[in-house]
């Protein structure tokens, strides 16, 4: 809560400064009505959905330029939160961005509206680092234009560490790093990253995970196709992860698999996904639409009693206004 009271007041100050320009203001809504059905226990039906409210400004001098970004997400379930809170400043061969946002995406899902993965086998997606993890930690990244068709991303999180839910103690400044390296040519993009966090925790444990991930985007016939690996390594436990999706969009159409085995020394459990979904437009009105989803994933080597197959519906409306 402190922390977004910092943001807001930091973004106040410039902008009555005249240090950035006024904002813009748009905002969308989108609800979920689900039915998951699980091989073990009770069918669950489950509506979510929020309104999400968006500030951004920019304001430039010669090439230079500092812009800031304020997302709030308010939610149907009476809660409510900030999805961006930063500021960045730089031009267009280099820029710092400051404050909770997401980074480039290692592992991109396509139109993955709906995925529920079975037997709650570890899918490693190299997005410890990427943002919007914690309102404990901080980030800082620092981006970098080699040439068009060569980009340097490097993403840290900043003092207090998060980890699966797991809250870091503020004493170590770096607390992950996050290199990423892109690399365009026409249509195709190539993005190759690592990332390794290690920080303590409140509780007197602490994180040490490293990992890395190959991600490739290119268009065939119309449709447009992400194909990405990646691969986790726990020093604590030694357990490794693999993952890997494949997914294409066509039009208003998606469909995607993701796989992930895990070494952990003993079941090495595994879990296969495949999920789809197709948008169509409500009344031929352009800022509403209504998308029919759905996953179906089956694990293997789970415990007993773990749900190793789970089958989910979404029917998703979204409305920009």
């Amino acid at each position: 809560m402190k922390k977004r009271i910092l943001y807001s007041a930091l973004f106040s100050s410039l902008l009555s400064a005249g240090v950035v320009a006024a904002p813009s203001f748009d905002a969308n809504f989108e609800l979920n009505t689900d039915v998951i059905d699980k091989e073990v226990g009770d069918t669950t039906y489950l509506q979510t959905g929020r309104v999400e409210l968006n500030s951004y400004g920019k304001h430039t001098s010669g090439d230079n330029f500092i812009e800031g970004k304020g997302t709030i997400e308010l939610k149907v379930n009476g809660t409510s939160g900030i999805a961006d809170a930063y500021l960045k400043i730089g031009n267009a061969n280099i820029d710092v961005q400051l404050g909770r946002f997401e980074a480039t995406n290692l592992f991109p899902k396509g139109k993955d509206v709906v995925v529920e993965n079975a037997g709650g086998v570890s899918v490693y997606e190299a997005k410890k680092v990427r943002g919007r993890t914690s309102d404990d930690g901080g980030q800082i990244a620092i981006h970098m234009n080699a040439s068009e068709a060569v980009q340097f991303e490097l993403g840290t999180i900043y003092g207090a560490g998060n980890s699966d839910n797991a809250t870091g103690d503020n004493t170590t400044s770096i607390a992950g790093i996050r290199p990423i390296i892109t690399f365009k040519a026409g249509s195709a993009t190539i993005t190759a990253g690592y990332e390794s966090v290690d920080y303590e925790l409140t509780n007197g444990s602490n994180v040490s995970q490293s990992g890395f991930a190959l991600a490739a985007n290119f268009d065939v016939s119309g449709a447009n196709v992400n194909l990405a690996v990646t691969q986790m390594e726990d020093d604590n436990t030694d357990e490794e992860v693999s993952s890997m999706t494949a997914n294409m969009t066509y039009d208003n159409f998606g469909l995607g698999i993701i796989t992930s085995n895990v070494d952990d020394g003993a079941n090495d459990p595994s879990v296969t996904t495949l999920y789809t979904a197709y948008t169509m437009p409500v009344f031929d009105i352009d800022n509403a639409s209504m998308t029919l989803a759905a996953s179906y994933s089956t694990a293997d080597d789970v415990a007993a009693g773990v749900n190793d197959k789970v089958l989910a519906t979404r029917l998703r409306f979204n409305y920009t206004f």
